[in-house]
């Protein structure tokens, strides 16, 4: 069964109602029987994960589940044992960042392995950009807005609001999921390619690769992982906007609810026996506006507090994308296509379309928060609103309600890169065109370089 629901972020479409009593009848399958072979069984346990996570209460489990897994989240350690795992754990990416960074101070120390260093810079700069990524993402901040937009109280009776929900929760494992298995593909791709054929890659002491076969996998697997600890905190943050795009786009379609308020009493406020319906109209519109109110407060402040963390991460997300698009670029260009560079041309694309969900989804939030004032406008409230001395308290209430409430949506939430321009599909165009204008001049500089070494050849 289907209903049709306006789908966060601006547009309508058809959502499935889930089923919330269980998920045995999906969980419960025998693959013996199962005609179509591994990938229908691989299918199927697809959909089994999917309903669990959709129907469990907490919409970030998943969330959870990752973040716990990079050392982000501890939520209760119990036990000696436990916290000594912890800390090894914890040690592990410190280990890795450390190898390569002794690494790049024995091949700038022998001019001979300068061609390995350019690898060694970039992977540096990648873990380093994960682990100031993961200071930015407070837990203490993420704990808070979890629990505030885990609350459903806001219209939570009404049945297509719990599927607009249910949609966004579901999108948002589905892209957790993406991205998971995107990194993990791409990283068996890099350690089948490069791994065991590029030195740099490797664990290396004086020159000389240590251990054998097995620890050098394991070495490059725990590269892999906690480098891409680097995409997966855009993919944390990005999951919490995309809640709070969908909460905003109930909010706004609550606040065009006014209008059918308007519509259901006015015939009869026309009348003259209009007293009684007339206070059930002052009541209900009051009712209707105070629960708006106090849910547009409740997402400004907690957006408010979610900029501590969008601030100083948008920062790093705008010049460390174009600082390793440019330095990419520049590997690219000399080395022309090889596996290698297939890795790195994979990263470039995962750093622009980072960039760009992130300054569309931001743009889309701001949109929302504007597209109130103008839904306040488009009521006409002013020549509705009808003046009589029983209820002038309430008449001179609700007018000062609604032009403070167009003046605050009239001015943009705040999403800054932190003073030097705000967040939006303005700002990943300029990245774009800087990205451009940076390739552009190394692929002059290369051309003159070559046209001088050629007349200097000939010369």
């Amino acid at each position: 069964m289907e209903d049709k629901i306006n789908i966060p972020g601006g547009e309508s479409g058809i959502v499935p109602k889930w089923n919330l009593t269980g998920t045995s009848s999906f969980a419960a399958f025998n693959l013996n029987a199962n005609p179509n072979g591994l990938c229908s069984a691989a299918e199927l346990l697809l959909l089994a994960l999917e309903r669990k996570l959709a129907n469990d209460p907490d919409q970030f489990v998943l969330l959870h589940h990752l973040t716990f897994l990079f050392a982000i989240r501890n939520d209760a350690p119990r036990g000696v044992g436990q916290f000594m795992r912890w800390c090894c754990h914890l040690m592990v990416p410190v280990f890795v960042l450390s190898s390569y960074c002794y690494k790049a101070y024995w091949y700038m120390s022998h001019s001979e392995y300068n061609s390995a260093l350019f690898n060694v810079v970039g992977t540096i700069w990648i873990m380093a950009g994960a682990f100031v990524r993961r200071l930015v993402f407070d837990r203490g901040v993420l704990t808070r807005l979890e629990q505030f937009l885990n609350d459903r109280s806001f219209r939570e009776d009404e049945p297509l609001v719990r599927a607009a929900r249910q949609h966004v929760k579901v999108q948002n494992n589905r892209y957790l999921f993406a991205v998971c298995l995107t990194l993990v593909l791409e990283a068996s791709i890099f350690s089948g390619t490069n791994l065991m054929l590029q030195p740099e890659f490797m664990l290396l002491y004086q020159g000389h690769a240590v251990g054998g076969f097995f620890t050098q996998l394991l070495y490059g697997w725990a590269s892999c992982f906690w480098g891409s600890l680097y995409v997966l905190i855009f993919a944390f943050i990005y999951v919490l906007l995309n809640v709070f795009r969908g909460e905003m786009s109930l909010l706004v379609e609550s606040f065009e609810r006014i209008n059918e308020c308007f519509h259901k009493y006015r015939p009869e406020l026309n009348t003259a026996s209009a007293g009684e319906r007339e206070e059930e109209f002052w009541r209900e519109l009051q009712a209707l506006i105070k629960l708006n109110v106090q849910r547009h407060v409740e997402l400004l402040d907690n957006l408010g507090e979610f900029g501590s963390i969008l601030k100083p991460f948008s920062f790093i997300q705008y010049y460390g994308s174009f600082t390793l698009i440019g330095y990419y670029c520049f590997i690219l260009m000399y080395k022309g296509v090889t596996p290698l560079t297939v890795v790195y041309i994979a990263f470039i694309v995962f750093l622009v379309a980072e960039s760009f969900l992130f300054c569309r989804i931001l743009s889309q939030i701001n949109d929302l928060h504007a597209r109130i004032g103008t839904v306040m406008c488009e009521l006409e409230w002013y020549d509705k609103l009808r003046f009589s001395l029983r209820f002038a308290s309430a008449y001179r209430q609700v007018r000062a309600s609604f032009l403070i409430i167009i003046i605050r949506s009239q001015k943009s939430l705040s999403f800054r890169i932190n003073g030097t321009g705000t967040i939006s599909m303005a700002r990943f165009a300029e990245l774009l065109n800087s990205s451009y204008s940076l390739m552009t001049i190394m692929f002059q500089l290369k051309e003159k370089n070559i046209a001088k070494l050629t007349s200097n050849g000939n010369n």
